[in-house]
């Protein structure tokens, strides 16, 4: 069946320059971040075909002004924790290393402390189905982040932040929707992500494919594809919404394959909302372009390597 098609069209240079702003009063390695080489790093957003993300959604993009206006979480000293809360069984080799997200997370959101709980099963409370098109089964998102709310309560936790669970198990948010690969309750800073889709081997034809080791190839894939998701939800939360000016990791995505052309990195306008978000004295480009380029290295995501390297170089930020 052919997806209905939105209109999308990408936005002009001049719609660019304006939903970045003014970058004369920034300090000097935020602004040269923001402007020097955009062209030679930062693609424009493509125009979408088939079923893409941009195709079926009409999203009018959230300018740096915007994002100023719009009611937001902020880190504080007295709360700054991120609270990871598996659910389910996490077990499987074909799990991501959540000890690596955490440190993708303390990168891109620095000031904020990332914590991994142990895990908890699903309440037995939670809504369930079968999902007709993959035959696994699937967990409603309201009862999970109930669930979430509970647990959160439960800790009583003042430095907490956020409360994100994850989870390889399926989720859908309601009856007439497939799935969902994550959902976010804002105004309690509670989301849930569900990483069952980011294997390649997905669905799984069997109990056992779930116990095969990965590949090299798979490891790599599934926990980009992990981190990726967990670091752009997370962004929601902090209240960027999708970007529409360039290929950049906060991009709406409906699929894997949308998701694979997205690199670990912010574009100008989306790094400007978390540099205001975070502050000067947090919110240090350079430091985190570095840590992100070692840590990229240690876990093999090689083409964001050579995107940090090449950023760096033009930035002169080496030295």
């Amino acid at each position: 069946m052919a997806c209905k098609q939105s209109g999308f069209q990408p936005p002009t240079l001049e719609l660019r320059v304006e939903a970045l702003g003014d970058t004369d009063n920034l300090d000097e390695d935020i602004r040269l971040a923001l402007t020097v080489a955009i062209e030679d790093s930062f693609p424009v957003i493509p125009k979408p075909s088939g079923c893409d993300w941009l195709s079926v959604q009409h999203e009018d993009g959230q300018t740096v002004q915007q994002f100023q206006r719009t009611p937001k979480t902020r880190p504080t000293t007295r709360c700054h924790v991120i609270s990871i809360q598996p659910i389910g069984d996490y077990s499987s080799p074909r799990s991501p290393d959540l000890d690596i997200v955490c440190e993708f997370s303390r990168l891109f959101f620095p000031g904020c402390t990332t914590e991994l709980l142990p895990p908890v099963e699903f309440d037995k409370k939670i809504k369930k189905r079968t999902d007709p098109f993959s035959n696994q089964p699937q967990y409603l998102v309201a009862g999970i982040i109930a669930h979430l709310k509970k647990l959160q309560r439960k800790r009583h936790n003042r430095q907490e932040l956020f409360s994100i669970g994850v989870t390889m198990s399926d989720i859908y948010p309601r009856p007439d929707w497939n799935f969902v690969y994550g959902s976010a309750s804002i105004d309690d800073g509670i989301g849930i992500y569900s990483f069952a889709r980011l294997d390649p081997l997905f669905p799984y034809s069997s109990a056992n494919s779930t116990h095969r080791p990965c590949t090299e190839s798979e490891r790599v894939l599934i926990l980009k594809r992990a981190v990726s998701t967990y670091v752009h939800e997370v962004m929601h939360l902090f209240g960027l919404e999708h970007c529409i000016y360039y290929s950049c990791l906060m991009n709406g995505c409906n699929c894997e394959r949308e998701m694979d052309r997205q690199l670990l990195y912010l574009c100008p306008i989306c790094s400007k909302k978390m540099y205001l978000c975070f502050g000067k004295e947090r919110f240090r480009i350079r430091e985190m372009y570095q840590g992100l380029l070692e840590l990229c290295r240690k876990v093999g995501f090689q083409e964001e390597v050579h995107w940090y390297e090449n950023r760096l170089r033009l930035l002169n930020f080496n030295t």
